[in-house]
């Protein structure tokens, strides 16, 4: 079993680390390794239309949906690497409370992933 959550958190990290990685097969990965991520919509909000979080082993990963404009529902998807559950709990959090765009500011940005 220890080699499983070995091995897993040293794909990730290769993954996450590596600047030839494409964005599509980090998230296949994310997706495989926590099939049912935590979700939010944030009504009201002019910037998400809604975020992902997937939690795998070396770290959490958030799928955020930007909008283009006020009038997109569905967002273009960006990848943020190197999320914890408790950032990710901060996020959910302060979004509700204090708003989605600075909590994500806050909480999410400055994590980008480096895959193309």
């Amino acid at each position: 079993m220890k080699f499983i959550l070995l091995f897993g958190a040293l794909l990730f990290s290769t993954l996450y680390s590596s600047q030839s990685t494409s964005c599509s097969d980090l998230v296949s990965y994310a997706k495989s390794e926590d099939p049912y991520p935590d979700r939010v919509s944030p009504y009201g909000s002019t910037m998400i239309a809604k975020a992902e979080f997937y939690q795998v082993e070396g770290g959490g990963l958030v799928i955020a949906y930007l909008k283009s404009n006020e009038y997109d529902y569905s967002g273009k998807p960006y990848i943020f690497c190197g999320i914890s559950r408790e950032r990710w709990a901060k996020f959910k959090s302060v979004g509700m409370y204090d708003g989605w765009g600075e909590a994500f500011h806050q909480y999410i940005m400055d994590h980008t992933c480096d895959c193309n």
